[in-house]
């Protein structure tokens, strides 16, 4: 027999854009894993993709809390890319697991909001180191 928990995976449930005011905006991802509901915040940043990095960020936090911190995953870069004729969000996240640095990609087709896809690629590049920790 297989441990269930083993082949659980993180679910998106939704992201959004909060506005600060005059302090900015953030985003604020919610993943959930089993019965669990994880947050993720990030601040975003002023340049085109700011939202999008913010998205990811903040969705990278939420699978570090998911998983106890038994991997620490950082936002190396974010972007739009068209490969094989489809328009995706793609990532590229540094990942510390067991005093090792690894540097993983993700990526998801843009098939609705942008943020999603954003959202979505972290979780792509990060769901094996998922897996591997919560053995």
């Amino acid at each position: 027999m297989t441990d269930s928990v083993s082949h659980m995976r993180l679910r998106f449930d939704k992201a959004e854009v909060m506005d600060d005011g005059e302090a900015g905006c953030r985003v604020r991802v919610t993943v959930s894993y089993a019965a669990r509901v994880i947050e993720g915040e990030a601040v975003m940043g002023d340049t085109p993709i700011g939202y999008l990095k913010a998205a990811a960020t903040a969705t990278l936090k939420a699978v570090e809390e998911t998983v106890g911190r038994r991997f620490m995953a950082t936002l190396a870069d974010l972007d739009h890319v068209n490969a094989l004729g489809k328009d995706l969000v793609a990532v590229l996240v540094d990942i510390v697991f067991e005093d090792k640095n690894i540097q993983v990609f993700g990526s998801c087709p843009i098939a609705g909001p942008e943020i999603d896809a954003a959202v979505k690629a972290a979780l792509n590049a990060t769901n094996r180191f998922v897996e591997l920790s919560m053995r």
